[in-house]
């Protein structure tokens, strides 16, 4: 594996995190939030996360000089689990390091945590998720989510990972994992090991005269046009 040192995780980078992860991931949410919850004691497994509080930090993150208003909220149970979940979703291989090297559960905590409305539905469908992880993972293996092997973990998550193979009754099960899912990458691929990874190079000056692009995104934009019905504009 190539010599990569990940960043520490601050404030700085969770609120760069939120702020590109707003953009691209309110895809699929569940219609309900009580996703794998008991119906007695609520949250029994991993603990009751601390309530949200604090205000938002307006419309736009102060970047030079970084605060966030509010604390993080998942019990060290919870942050366990999303970890395992996480490195379940993008672990390390020959290129780049395994989500939680670069602290994507730290940014998870911090999206379940922050007071907006899309973060707050978020929230109750992520805790519940990850309650759902952990008691089957109890129930099928006598050990938590995060102590059992990766195998293991993988035939739970077959359970719901895919489309056209949810185990039927675990549908906003399904659309948790989706989301977690698209959080995950939200934040990975905002960092710099995960720009790296997939050969990002863009806000790079260029020498001399631009190039234009590709004859490949040439070949994308004319099929994307096409399929609208419209052609590409002459000298393109």
């Amino acid at each position: 594996m190539k010599d990569v040192s990940p960043p520490i995780v601050d404030r700085r980078t969770t609120l760069k995190w939120l702020a590109s992860a707003l953009v691209t991931a309110g895809a699929a949410r569940a219609q309900t939030p009580g996703v794998g919850a008991d119906a007695e004691t609520g949250f029994s497994v991993l603990g009751a996360p601390g309530p949200a509080s604090g205000p938002g930090y307006g419309r736009d993150p102060d970047l030079l000089n970084p605060a966030v208003p509010w604390e993080r909220t998942m019990t060290p149970p919870q942050l366990r689990v999303a970890a395992a979940l996480c490195d379940m979703i993008i672990p390390e291989d020959e290129i780049s390091p395994a989500a939680t090297a670069v602290g994507v559960h730290e940014f998870i905590d911090e999206w379940v945590s922050a007071p907006y409305p899309d973060q707050q539905r978020d929230r109750e469908m992520i805790f519940h998720g990850l309650e759902w992880l952990e008691r089957t993972a109890s129930e099928s293996f006598a050990a938590g989510f995060a102590d059992i092997s990766d195998n293991e973990r993988a035939g739970i998550l077959d359970r719901i990972a895919f489309a056209d193979r949810v185990e039927p009754g675990l549908e906003d099960t399904a659309a948790f994992f989706h989301q977690y899912r698209n959080l995950t990458l939200s934040a990975f691929f905002s960092t710099e090991v995960g720009r790296t990874d997939i050969g990002y190079i863009g806000n790079v000056p260029i020498a001399g005269e631009y190039p234009g692009p590709t004859p490949e995104a040439l070949a994308h934009l004319e099929a994307a046009l096409t399929s609208l019905g419209l052609r590409m504009p002459d000298g393109a």
